[in-house]
Formats: structure tokens, C-alpha cells, sequence
């Protein structure tokens, strides 16, 4: 069985909420999603079951997106990163989506996994994505070889914000695998061609 497969098999443990009943903070996250990705979320329908706290996290989430220096294309290599070492089928296919709105080459997203040698990655988007992946397997032991290219390749903002980046996108993959949040139809072409680095969905 492969990744949407077993996405698809899970039961969601909450309701999807219509988009009708939707607080005012969610039907703003639910915009700002739809500008990414081409629709609703059904994360945000699963979010819209706390709506307090599902809208504040929503727009934390979106507001990590929206602000801050570094180039979205970056900022989405990064988040696909860090779904596909989750394992979330969820995010990284809609960060394959949200690459291809953004421009990002098919050489690179087709190259995630050999983003270290391959030719179309910078030395500055290789220091990030080798940062961002070391945070995601162990935060607190980072080698000190990746650190101090993070300290050569990338400015003290450009290192928070690979910080933040990874660490919130590292959250929402927790949701959705907590969950169990159905990949949305659309999504089912770009689900099928995902691969992960390890582990499985």
C-alpha cells in the first residue's frame, strides 16, 4: 500500500467543519491557504474544531509563511524538507503544490533527496536545507560542520527564520498525522509521486 493509500485509509479523528461555520480568523487562514494551494485545506476544516486555538496556530502558521526575508521558494524547499522527513503525505504534497506556484524548478523538486550534489541547489539553499533537516532529526545535536555553514551561507535573520520555518512546519505535520487528515482530491496526482526520505506515512 503506498503513502495515500494508507493517508486515505485512516479515519480523520475529528469532523472536517464546513466552511460556512468558520470564525472569522479560520475563514482568513482559509483564504490565505487557498492563495497556496488552490483550496480550502482540509486542515483548516480539521482546525476549525478548536476554533480558538485552531485559529491562532492557523495564523501563526500562515503569518511564518506571509512575512520574513527569505525568498518562498526557499521557504517551501524547506517546509517539503521537513514534511518528507515527518513523513507527512499531507504537507508534502502540498508543498509540491505550493513549489510549482512558486516557480520552483521540477529538476529541484524532482531532486529533494540529493539536494547536497545536485547541481541546481545553491550553496545558501543547500546550507538551509541541510540546517532545517538537522533540526528536524534532533534540534539539540546539530552537527557542528552543518552549523558552521549555516554561519557562512546564511545572515543571523536568514538563520532564525530557517529555524522558524522548520519548527513550524514541523507542528503542522504533527497535526495532520495526529488527526488523521485526508489528503484533498486534487492533491491525489501530486500524493501518488511522493517518496520520503524514511519512514512511512
Amino acid at each position: 500500500m503506498g503513502a495515500l493509500e494508507k493517508n486515505l485509509a485512516k479515519t480523520c479523528l475529528v469532523p472536517l467543519v464546513p466552511k460556512e461555520d468558520f470564525t472569522p480568523e479560520l475563514a482568513r487562514s482559509a483564504e490565505r491557504v487557498s492563495k497556496r494551494v488552490g483550496m480550502t485545506a482540509n486542515n483548516v476544516h480539521a482546525m476549525a474544531n478548536a476554533p480558538e486555538l485552531g485559529g491562532i496556530v492557523r495564523g501563526f502558521l500562515d503569518d511564518v509563511w506571509d512575512h520574513g526575508e527569505l525568498p518562498k521558494p526557499l521557504k517551501a524547499l524547506i517546509r517539503h524538507k521537513v514534511s518528507n522527513i515527518n513523513a507527512c503525505l499531507y504537507c508534502s504534497a502540498h508543498q509540491v503544490r505550493v513549489m510549482m506556484s512558486q516557480n520552483v524548478p521540477k529538476e529541484k523538486i524532482d531532486n529533494m533527496h540529493a539536494y547536497e550534489s545536485h547541481p541546481d541547489f545553491t550553496k545558501k539553499e543547500r546550507a538551509a536545507l541541510a540546517f532545517a533537516e538537522a533540526l528536524t532529526i534532533d534540534a539539540s545535536n546539530i552537527p557542528i560542520a552543518i552549523q558552521k555553514r549555516a554561519v557562512d551561507e546564511l545572515n543571523p535573520q536568514e538563520s532564525v527564520e530557517v529555524s522558524i520555518i522548520a519548527t513550524a512546519m514541523g507542528v503542522l505535520n504533527r497535526l495532520n498525522h495526529a488527526l488523521n487528515v485526508p489528503l484533498e482530491e486534487p492533491m491525489h496526482d501530486i500524493g501518488r509521486t511522493i517518496s520520503f526520505d524514511k519512514g512511512e506515512d
